[in-house]
């Protein structure tokens, strides 16, 4: 059943690249196997130039001999600072849109501070629900409001506080708070753990259409924080929808003013039509119908996925090296492995359509994915990537 107005990415892990064999030996179980992730494991554990695989002997030693590893340098992506903007206005405790999305949020919080992750911040906005202090005049964000952070212990207790045993209220003052928030995003510096260097994006997720603006209104403020250049901008916008698809109502839940914004704010996927109201897979935002799903429970589940899917979206596919003591690294020497999020480890060849290139092959400061490589470790916001120093560089979209 599609809830999301664009397909969620799912790869599997083995047979994800078209591309000829590199030539494995008689020995190697993946020796026809022409993917361009090579995979590790059917066995007991082993460990590959510094990294542990969560399963498997090869046969022959692992893809890679171990003997030959010096170092292990860690792979940064770049940090994402998101800011969600809650529509709490009292329609959203209709057919169990809020009772959906309070558990979908408080899991992406416990699954964010779970990860320990120093590139990703979080912050959220709730507007019209009974914890707004300004009953849904504004200005936002509210004393009540938790603004972006690393996402430890305290800041998840936070961002539970603010929408745990709260119900929606008031109207839809949507410009404001989409106002404030991007006040908040423009003058936003990482601190603490939060890695600085980060991508703004700001994720809207309502059901219903404005009471302060009109859709052009909206548009042009969305538009105008994605044009304006750093440290304020860009911003970039997501939108989640929340009702019935397609709407009988447009003045009660409007797809076409959910598309306008999603394109405005640079997050709308391509050939999408902004206007759309009866070809789902059309549509430019993420649309989750409460009239398609059988329970709070899938409700619940069509957020988290939504969320997850613009975590992934937003995953860098460049990777900067951290160097082992600051010094250098031999360009024929480097592999690069990702950890998926089930803990299987995978080794990426080098390989400018379906694997990985540096930026400057003489003197290596970071790794860029390239092809369905990217997309699988986009479409796993679990998972990492290692740069693994000392053995022979695996080339080529095929298996060694």
């Amino acid at each position: 059943m599609r809830k999301l107005s664009y397909a969620v990415v799912s790869f599997a892990v083995a047979g994800l690249l078209a591309g000829p064999g590199c030539g494995s030996s008689p020995t190697d179980p993946h020796a026809d196997d022409d993917s361009g992730i090579g995979t590790e494991g059917d066995g007991g554990p082993i460990n590959h130039f510094g990294v542990t695989d969560g399963g498997g002997s090869d046969g022959g030693g692992g893809l890679l001999d171990a003997s030959c590893a010096t170092a292990t340098a860690a792979a940064s992506r770049q940090p994402v600072y998101m800011l969600i903007v809650l529509d709490g206005s009292g329609s959203m405790g209709q057919q169990n849109k809020w009772n959906a999305v309070v558990p979908a949020l408080d899991s992406i919080f416990d699954d964010i501070q779970k990860s320990n992750d120093p590139s990703f911040g979080i912050g959220l906005i709730a507007f019209s629900d009974q914890n707004d202090p300004t009953g849904g005049g504004g200005p936002y964000p509210s004393n009540k409001d938790v603004s972006i952070a690393f996402v430890d212990a305290t800041q998840a207790a936070a961002l539970h506080k603010r929408i745990d045993k709260e119900n929606p209220s008031a109207g839809t003052p949507t410009n404001k708070a989409l106002t404030g928030a991007y006040s908040e995003l423009e003058a936003f510096t990482p601190s603490g753990l939060l890695q600085p260097n980060g991508k703004k994006v700001l994720v809207l997720m309502t059901d219903g259409v404005p009471t302060d603006s009109t859709t052009k209104q909206d548009v042009t403020l969305v538009a105008g924080e994605l044009a304006k250049t750093g440290p304020a901008g860009p911003i970039t916008t997501f939108v989640v929808g929340v009702g019935n698809f397609p709407s009988n109502n447009t003045g009660n839940f409007d797809p076409s003013f959910l598309g306008q914004v999603a394109v405005a704010g640079g997050a709308a996927p391509a050939g999408c039509n902004p206007t759309e109201n009866k070809n789902l897979a059309s549509v430019c935002y993420f649309e989750v119908d409460p009239a398609a799903s059988a329970s709070v429970a899938a409700l619940t589940k069509s957020f988290v996925d939504a969320i997850n899917t613009i975590r992934g979206q937003l995953a860098s596919c460049t990777f900067t090296l951290d160097r082992p003591d600051g010094g250098a690294i031999d360009p024929s020497k480097v592999n690069v492995v990702f950890t998926n999020g089930a803990g299987m480890n995978v080794v990426v060849g080098q390989d400018m359509g379906n694997g990985w290139t540096y930026d400057n092959p003489a003197d290596p400061r970071s790794v860029t994915l390239h092809g369905m490589s990217c997309d699988t470790v986009k479409a796993d916001p679990k998972g990492k990537v290692s740069i693994n120093i000392g053995c022979p560089t695996v080339m080529g979209p095929g298996v060694h």
